[in-house]
């Protein structure tokens, strides 16, 4: 296994503690935590591009561990995330997965879009914004409200421009 996808590896099991630390309501815990898994969002793909360690496997399983790290803490932090954005999110990911392998099946990967990768820095956000504002003990409801919408839109942005981009995939 190489460098990146170690790292990559590394953000699925922060997944464990970031979850633990929202159940416990230890916000400062499950900021830093999330925190380190969403650098390592970023740090993989730098260290494939600049190692040369790019690989089909990594781009795959960076893009599974990036649905399981967001989406279980998003599901962690209902009901102070809506739990209609999440299922939402939820939704997407499972439609876009569901491509993805029939996509495979016919000899196609498909690599993650601009809109995609949007829609999790947004998530990201969102989450850390969150996270942050409850280790105060204070809500910034207007910054959440706009944040939230913002994913909704993303989300459902990036599923329109994947679903069109795989349409053959689809058989359309």
């Amino acid at each position: 296994m190489n460098v990146p996808n170690t790292v990559t590896l590394s953000r699925l099991v922060l997944t464990v503690p970031v979850f633990l630390a929202i159940e416990a309501r230890s916000w400062k815990l499950a900021l830093l935590f999330f925190v380190l898994g969403a650098l390592s969002d970023y740090l993989d793909g730098f260290l494939a591009r600049k190692l040369n360690q790019v690989t089909s496997t990594g781009k795959v399983i960076d893009q599974i561990v990036d649905k399981v790290f967001v989406n279980s803490t998003l599901i962690a932090l209902i009901p102070l995330v809506p739990a209609w954005l999440v299922a939402f999110i939820v939704a997407r990911d499972t439609v876009v997965s569901a491509v993805r392998i029939l996509a495979a099946s016919k000899g196609t990967i498909v690599q993650a879009n601009i809109y995609g990768k949007l829609k999790t820095v947004v998530q990201m956000i969102l989450i850390v914004v969150v996270l942050f504002f409850r280790s105060l003990s204070v809500s910034l409801a207007a910054l959440e409200v706009i944040l939230i919408y913002l994913c909704a839109f993303f989300t459902m942005l990036s599923a329109i421009v994947y679903l069109y981009q795989n349409r053959k995939a689809l058989g359309g």
